[in-house]
């Protein structure tokens, strides 16, 4: 799919305009339906602001990692003790604290990431880099929180299928699994080119985005057929042969579908050797 139309910016679609301040290094977890975006900060706390940026309430709390899970009157933060202690804590929306578990980080000092899955349930992953990473699926029942099931070891949540299926991909191993919820039983796996680091994000229906992250290059993935249907290309930023490397890479470090839209960032450096961001936008048709 070579995409011809579509825009530039300098700033990031994906922010509200009252928060472009925000950097990729920068943790906050958004709600788009609610208009809702929730800042972390390991040494200032957690803050929860409107898009027009009122806040709403803070904690003051060593905070790494939010999920704004709106739609279930909940917010679910972590907060870190130090590298290998964390705690999962629970808040209502007016931020009052509903429970609270500890947890140990196992890879040590880890990024933590957290994504929402039905019936009150949230998959925590550790991310190590090449220490790979350490997912769990968590259970919010009775106002108590629980380890409901441990994935194996690099395995990493994607997306919902319907409400009894759900994807999940293995970077390391380049491998896609199709697994029945809340089960989590594999039914279906695929694997992809040895020479693929493989990450996956929801696209359309039984379409997924993936992502091989050793050459930045973005394909549409059927999950059904279990076949890869089109590589994503934008005019001007084909892949090109690797001055190193003997496969082809691409300059589009990073692909998102949002609100109907294709939206790729590309990084230049300045003068002064500061990361500049750029991303293309393309509206796909239904």
């Amino acid at each position: 799919m070579l995409i011809t139309d579509y825009t530039q910016s300098s700033k990031n679609p994906l922010l509200p305009e009252a928060f472009q301040f925000l950097k990729r290094k920068d943790i906050f977890a958004i709600n788009y339906e609610h208009q809702q975006i929730g800042i972390c900060n390991e040494s200032e706390g957690f803050s929860l602001y409107t898009f027009e940026k009122e806040l709403l309430w803070e904690v003051n709390k060593p905070i790494c990692s939010a999920l704004l899970a709106i739609d279930r009157q909940q917010i679910w933060l972590v907060q870190r003790h130090d590298a290998k202690h964390i705690t999962v804590w629970v808040y209502d929306l007016q931020g009052n604290a509903l429970a609270s578990m500890s947890m140990d980080d196992e890879i040590y000092d880890a990024n933590i990431e957290l994504k929402a899955l039905p019936d009150n349930k949230v998959v925590i992953t550790f991310y190590g880099g090449q220490d790979g990473c350490m997912s769990a699926l968590l259970s919010f029942e009775n106002e108590k929180l629980k380890v409901a099931k441990k994935l194996p070891n690099d395995v990493d949540f994607c997306c919902m299928l319907s409400e009894k299926e759900a994807v999940f991909t293995n970077f390391y191993e380049a491998e896609l699994y199709v697994m029945s919820y809340p089960s989590l039983k594999t039914l279906k796996k695929h694997h992809f080119s040895e020479d693929w680091g493989a990450v996956a994000q929801p696209f359309k229906g039984d379409k997924i985005l993936i992502t091989d992250m050793y050459c930045n290059r973005h394909y549409i993935f059927d999950v059904i057929t279990l076949t890869v249907e089109d590589e994503i290309i934008f005019k001007g930023f084909e892949p090109y042969q690797d001055e190193v490397e003997e496969f082809l890479v691409s300059d589009i470090d990073e692909l998102h579908y949002h609100n109907g839209q294709l939206i790729a960032s590309y990084m230049e450096v300045d003068s002064d050797r500061n990361a500049i961001y750029h991303w293309l936008i393309s509206k796909l048709e239904n």
